[in-house]
């Protein structure tokens, strides 16, 4: 079978790139031919078909023109490039099926009515709540916000609930109004979750499409990484940005009466002034590490006492505590979204209500109180992720492609 992968990044950006990458592997492990279409970028992993790849806006330059913001506000709404550069990508690979993973704001569903035009069936992997909300991850001002469905995308105007700009939330919910109106959407033929709150989210926004479950791929080498530390060590590791509650973890890390050191892995808008907020407030044992990944990352996870996962927001399914369980570290994670699915209290991990500090030192303390509880856990984490793994995640796949086509 020949499959046409598609996603805004083609590097390693997050967790819709790692599923988007981790699905292409176990394809061609099994004998498909796969090829890929995104956007262009210095950070992109190569292939052959990065020559149909489309130029990526960017948002974040100050040095933008009027007329260049308004070429990118009109490639939010229909992307001529990724439209026409798609045809012809078609035409030399000639694909069975093509599997969409993020495509908002860089390649836009422009892509979708050239694929029904051609009698390409399609599968789209939710990873967020774009298509139901104008803001994708329900979370405005360090709150979770739902004011937008079902239906009433102009909410999101009135409440500022993309990045808390009345131009950027106009934009935004243009867009949502005009896909709508367009039923863009209504020509996917199979919509994946990987997680069951997403689904049961996505119907109280009014989604009328099935969705099918299915947890994201996770590929990994499983190495020993047991040699002690000299030191021991609280981790999170993840993005750093507001929803993720990293600001909770080190409020409660600061009321810890017994100081293990805190080590924070990865990259965010938020970095420097949780840098700023741990020498202020001048709180001890604290060390950012910046980003990691591969074996580098995985030699922190496996010799952590236990993982924290602070979020705030309603997770869907996020590779943190994927890779955290498949090393047999307990997660302490929140009570929130697909958390809940993943972290089931006393048995593969442990939960505290989000936002709750005096509940996350509660059970910080708890956890570092009782060591023997690592060994104890470690098999349970392990056996939990099983439904993850790339023999599992193919069959459940090729179902739904069957069922698809």
């Amino acid at each position: 079978m020949k499959i046409l992968l598609i996603n805004n990044y083609h590097f390693l950006r997050d967790g819709a790139a790692r599923a988007y990458f981790s699905m292409a592997e176990i394809l061609e492990d099994h004998g498909h031919e796969v090829a890929f279409f995104s956007t262009k970028n210095d950070k992109n992993i190569p292939t052959k078909w990065d020559k149909y790849f489309v130029n990526a806006p960017d948002f974040s330059n100050p040095s933008l023109g009027f007329f260049d913001k308004i070429k990118i506000i009109g490639n939010i709404f229909y992307n001529w490039q990724a439209k026409n550069n798609l045809k012809k990508i078609i035409k030399e690979f000639k694909p069975d099926i093509a599997h969409l993973h993020n495509i908002y704001h860089h390649i836009s569903p422009s892509i979708i009515s050239v694929l029904k035009k051609n009698k390409i069936k399609m599968a789209m992997t939710l990873h967020d709540y774009k298509l139901v909300c104008p803001n994708y991850n329900l979370f405005i001002r360090g709150k979770i916000w739902e004011g937008s469905g079902p239906d009433k995308y102009w909410r999101c105007v009135t409440d500022k609930c993309v990045k808390n700009s009345y131009l950027k939330s106009l934009v935004c919910t243009g867009e949502a109004y005009w896909h709508k109106a367009l039923g863009v959407y209504k020509k996917i033929d199979g919509f994946i979750s990987p997680s069951y709150f997403l689904i049961k989210k996505f119907k109280e926004f009014g989604f009328k499409e099935k969705i099918n479950y299915l947890p994201n791929p996770f590929i990994w080498e499983k190495k020993n990484f047991s040699a002690e530390m000299s030191e021991k060590y609280i981790l999170y590791y993840g993005r750093l940005s507001e929803e993720k509650g990293v600001g909770d973890l080190l409020a409660a890390h600061a009321k810890l009466p017994e100081k293990l050191k805190l080590k924070i892995v990865g990259a965010g808008p938020l970095a420097d002034s949780l840098k700023l907020e741990v020498a202020r407030k001048k709180i001890l044992g604290v060390d950012f590490l910046g980003h990691l990944e591969n074996e580098s990352l995985q030699k922190i996870i496996a010799r952590a006492e236990f993982v924290v996962v602070p979020s705030r927001w309603y997770e869907n399914a996020p590779y943190s505590v994927i890779e955290s369980l498949a090393l047999g570290k307990i997660v302490l994670a929140s009570r929130l979204g697909g958390l809940v699915e993943l972290i089931k209290d006393g048995q593969n991990g442990f939960s505290f209500e989000a936002g709750n500090i005096n509940d996350l030192v509660s059970k910080m303390r708890y956890l570092i109180d009782h060591p023997e509880l690592k060994e104890k856990i470690k098999p349970v984490a392990i056996a939990s992720v099983e439904i993850n793994s790339p023999v599992e995640y193919y069959l459940r796949l090729m179902e739904i492609y069957k069922k698809i086509i």
